[in-house]
């Protein structure tokens, strides 16, 4: 059976590629983190509650430090949260650049997940760039084929 390899140019364009969309997800996830760290807390107001399945959606209303008056749509991810009903209240944090449109839980850790598969994309896609890059080794002799 003849198999076909894939062509050393085809090899080290897709590793390129990679290498900058792993690049390019690690910045944006640990930027992402930063500014949720750089953000603030409030105390939300329960709007609307929303059962798809298992997974609980929130519609939250809460006021800035600046003042802002924001309302926002939310997954429930912690524990405490999942029997929370309309009226009551909870803790949110927001991010620094959108406060609105980037809210989560207190106690929500899933960026750093989203980080870690970052980094492990960016780890493996490195390897791969390297050894798509590097000079091939020289083929062994002839007169050494043959022995063990």
């Amino acid at each position: 059976m003849n198999r076909r390899r894939p062509s050393r140019t085809f090899l080290r364009v897709f590793s390129m590629f990679s290498l900058v969309f792993a690049t390019s997800l690690t910045v944006i996830g640990a930027w992402s983190i930063t500014d949720e760290r750089r953000g603030s807390e409030a105390v939300a107001d329960v709007l609307e509650v929303e059962h798809r399945g298992a997974r609980t959606f929130l519609t939250v209303q809460f006021t800035t430090n600046r003042g802002e008056v924001c309302e926002s749509s939310l997954r429930v991810t912690v524990d405490a949260n999942r029997a929370v009903s309309t009226g009551q209240r909870i803790r949110v944090r927001y991010a620094k650049s959108d406060p609105c449109l980037r809210v989560s839980e207190v106690g929500d850790h899933s960026g750093w997940f989203t980080l870690l598969i970052a980094v492990v994309l960016l780890i493996a896609f490195a390897i791969l760039a390297y050894v798509s890059w590097r000079r091939p080794r020289p083929p062994i002799p002839l007169r050494y084929a043959g022995m063990p």
